[in-house]
């Protein structure tokens, strides 16, 4: 989990038993998505607080921040409060006695059984880190949250209709680099092995149940003869699907990338993507990319998926193939409809994103200095 502490974030009364107030973004697979909101927060130091057991990726850099790493256990024996915590997860629970904490083995002895974040944060604030999976995103566990910085209209709508929570729409901060920092594509392609001469496809699976890893195999392996395909796993494959991990090695890709590494170079890089359910697709739609969604049986009804899903409503929109139907390399080809693609991603972007392309991680910081949409209920 990652918290960032400053004493000008907001005007809260402290005591001796809460900390300077703070900004938290989540476990530490995900700090990559929260790098530029940090590099926002630059005048204000902040926490980085990491679960036990876990340490910061080696990918992620935080070079000139004023950030210090502090440790969940210490923080809780300890009984410092931030003022503010933001975290995209409420992190744990308390049962017979002792905190689970997520993701790990480790349960941390306390007395009485309150969520986590409740324990270390006076005020939360929940920061959304992905669009899709709604069955996930909307669940009962948001009521504990003070406010959702979420991404745009269809969002906030979900969250004030079910939960009665303030919001503010922030865009989506990851991809303010797809925007602002331009890549050499070429050079991209070329370190990941490969030619800057043929098309680039980057495939960027989901995993547990609805992965597309192993649905697609033949086609994606006969797509790789006369593409550049480049896959970046789930990193939660990597730790508890490694079998999964281990088949793509067989289907002569361009590059597998198991590391946690930041995405938008491969959305800058890429002709052409491939994705199947959460949050992939819709930085798809964000960036206006071209990209063919993989569908997966079942998905339907699975629940992470959830009542509503956006993820099934982007096939009512965009090119979508069954595994074994052998339409995948056309789908790729078929440029007649690109252009229509290309609009509908436009469409959908206003719909699940605010139009801050490009300056979302300054709002998203700007929204956590002032909390003025919280405290009028907006």
């Amino acid at each position: 989990m990652y918290i960032t502490k400053s004493r000008t974030v907001c005007e809260i009364e402290t005591s001796k038993d809460y900390r300077s107030a703070c900004f938290s973004g989540a476990i530490s697979r995900n700090c990559k998505s929260l790098r530029s909101n940090l590099a926002q927060l630059n005048e204000h130091p902040f926490d980085i607080l990491l679960n036990p057991g876990t340490e910061l990726p080696k990918e992620i850099s935080l070079k000139g921040l004023p950030v210090k790493i502090q440790n969940t256990r210490q923080i809780l024996d300890f009984g410092d409060r931030y003022s503010i915590l933001v975290s995209n997860h409420y992190q744990g629970y308390c049962d017979d006695g002792k905190l689970q904490v997520p993701f790990t083995k480790y349960r941390i002895p306390f007395r009485k059984p309150t969520p986590i974040i409740k324990l270390l944060g006076v005020r939360n604030i929940r920061m959304l880190y992905a669009a899709g999976k709604l069955g996930w995103n909307m669940r009962d566990w948001n009521s504990l949250y003070d406010g959702i910085l979420c991404f745009g209209p269809r969002h906030a709508y979900l969250f004030k209709k079910h939960f009665g929570l303030s919001v503010y729409e922030m865009g989506y901060p990851r991809f303010d680099k797809f925007f602002n920092t331009p890549i050499d594509r070429a050079a991209v392609i070329a370190s990941l092995g490969g030619s800057p001469d043929k098309k680039t496809v980057v495939w960027l699976p989901t995993w547990k149940t609805l992965s597309s890893v192993g649905h697609f195999s033949d086609e994606i392996a006969e797509l790789a003869k006369t593409h550049n395909v480049i896959v970046k796993v789930h990193p939660m494959m990597v730790e508890e699907e490694p079998q999964k991990v281990d088949a793509l090695d067989k289907l002569g890709l361009t590059k597998i990338i198991k590391d946690q590494r930041d995405n938008i170079p491969l959305y800058q890089a890429a002709d052409v993507m491939l994705f199947d359910y959460g949050g992939p697709a819709f930085g798809g739609v964000y960036a206006g990319k071209r990209f063919v969604l993989l569908n997966v049986p079942g998905a339907a009804d699975d629940p992470f998926t959830g009542q509503d899903s956006s993820d099934l409503v982007l096939r009512d929109h965009f090119r979508n193939v069954e595994p074994g139907s052998g339409q995948l390399k056309h789908l790729l080809g078929d440029g007649e409809s690109w252009s229509k693609h290309e609009a509908t991603c436009k469409t959908l972007s206003a719909v699940y994103f605010a139009p801050l392309q490009g300056t979302s991680a300054a709002a998203a910081a700007a929204a956590i200095q002032d909390l003025s949409w919280i405290d009028s209920k907006s």
